[in-house]
């Protein structure tokens, strides 16, 4: 994903600041930050260092990543479609479709998964207490989790533990799709 507009580091400071109830004189105090170099940041009238943006993101409590976001003056982030990654299953039945932020993948991944008829996506354990959560949005799929299997049905959303071997299969004689949100709470 190509970003064309610079960071928004003032307004991503305000807008934060904001959030959290802190006056100037508040996150001055707490950053080491002088409130009039602050406010020159957060008019755009000048450029922090990385030293910082760091204080004054740990004052903030946010990551620094959070604050030297672009912006186009709106907080939702777009990924386009033609800048979502495709990869296929060993098989070669199905297609997974990279939704989530790369900035995310610590966290979070956002999948859509489109099968074959009787493709299958095996995947290896992940991090300890990882959990996916599968929602079959057309058709029938097998959700197999070491020894344990369920069949999951269209609108049917399924939970389960992803840090031992697990895999998805269709089920069907025809194509089915859903999510997939794979949620690591540890990582």
């Amino acid at each position: 994903m190509e970003n064309v507009n610079p960071p928004s580091v003032g307004k991503n400071i305000t807008y934060y600041r904001k959030k959290k109830n802190m006056s100037m004189d508040d996150l001055s105090k707490r950053s080491g930050v002088s409130k009039s170099m602050l406010s020159q940041i957060e008019q755009g009238k000048s450029n922090p260092t990385v030293v910082t943006v760091w204080k004054i993101a740990r004052s903030l409590d946010v990551n620094i990543q959070k604050l030297l976001e672009s912006s186009d003056d709106t907080p939702i982030e777009v990924i386009r479609k033609e800048d979502m990654p495709i990869t296929l299953s060993e098989d070669k039945l199905c297609s997974i479709n990279i939704k989530s932020p790369v900035h995310m993948t610590d966290n979070l991944e956002l999948y859509h998964l489109i099968f074959k008829p009787h493709g299958i996506n095996k995947s290896a354990a992940h991090f300890p207490d990882t959990e996916e959560f599968l929602t079959v949005l057309k058709g029938q799929l097998r959700v197999i989790v070491g020894e344990h299997s369920k069949v999951i049905n269209t609108g049917d959303t399924a939970r389960y533990r992803a840090d031992e071997t697990h895999d998805i299969e269709n089920i069907s004689d025809e194509e089915s799709e859903a999510f997939l949100v794979v949620w690591f709470p540890n990582k």
